[in-house]
């Protein structure tokens, strides 16, 4: 489809839609576009964000004004109301327009998990803070049954993602809410999350308060592993072979332990191959 200057992206889709009998539209990039009144589009009763700030929704509907709505809201029909479609994301956009009183709005229609659907839009947002998206994720894991991969399909994320961003959760209330003021990045959060709680986090902490880089983090946490406190066992020069292989492996294994991304399937495999080496030598 050749691009026509000056539209927008929503404007450009809507050249590429198809008339259907009951004056709904399909189209090769949604699944199910319809005009219908705003009137028969109502916000769902469970919908967690109660506040709606009346300056940003002003500014929304004068975005919209200007630009068009470039986003369509998303429902799905309402089970008990014939013709009545029930908002899955998108109440902002469908407020604002009743600002501007518009009668009718473009809207995609789903069949899909409103709950699912919500929250994974909202994972989608620029604008979340670390936090957020920290619990937002774990609320979507917990609403499911998740696991990581899974959470990581749903969100478009890789697991290493999921699982670096699920580790702010541990951190401690005093901590997340200095980082909320010192506005830090999500990687920023997780080098705090990684380390160990103490002293070490202590002085990463304080490296962020005088405007540290996360390389600059990381680097900290590093040297732990080679200083003097944390020294990675070396084998005795007269030790036997035994000795100098299970020093070796004690070496590696606390080096493992304290590297940030997660274990990948080879490495399990080797792992668990070693644990039943371990095993078997100690039943011998």
């Amino acid at each position: 489809m050749k691009l026509q200057k000056g539209k927008s992206a929503f404007g450009r889709a809507m050249d590429d839609v198809a008339a259907r009998g009951d004056g709904s539209l399909i189209s090769r990039d949604f699944p199910r576009l319809i005009e219908v009144e705003r009137a028969r589009v109502h916000p769902r009763a469970d919908q967690p964000r109660r506040h709606f700030n009346e300056d940003e929704l002003r500014q929304l509907a004068e975005s919209i004004e200007r630009q068009g709505l470039l986003q369509p809201i998303l429902v799905r029909p309402m089970l008990d109301a014939r013709g009545e479609y029930e908002i899955v994301a998108g109440e902002r956009r469908w407020r604002a327009l009743g600002l501007l009183e518009r009668p009718t709005l473009h809207a995609i229609v789903t069949n899909g998990n409103a709950e699912e659907i919500a929250l994974v839009e909202n994972l989608q947002r620029v604008d979340l803070t670390p936090l957020e998206e920290a619990r937002g994720i774990q609320a979507l894991m917990e609403s499911h049954a998740y696991t990581q991969e899974a959470a990581a399909g749903a969100l478009g994320w890789s697991r290493t993602q999921i699982n670096r961003v699920l580790k702010l959760l541990s951190l401690p209330d005093d901590i997340l809410a200095e980082c909320a003021t010192l506005h830090l990045s999500r990687n920023a959060m997780v080098e705090l999350a990684l380390a160990e709680a103490g002293a070490e986090r202590a002085r990463l902490l304080d490296m962020l308060r005088n405007g540290a880089s996360v390389k600059a983090l990381r680097e900290a946490r590093g040297q732990k592993s080679e200083g003097p406190g944390n020294p990675v066992p070396q084998p005795h020069p007269k030790a036997s072979p035994l000795q100098r292989a299970m020093t070796q492996v004690e070496g590696g294994l606390k080096v493992l332990s304290r590297t940030s991304a997660p274990l990948d399937n080879d490495q399990r495999r080797t792992l668990e191959a070693l644990r039943a080496m371990i095993d078997q030598l100690l039943q011998g």
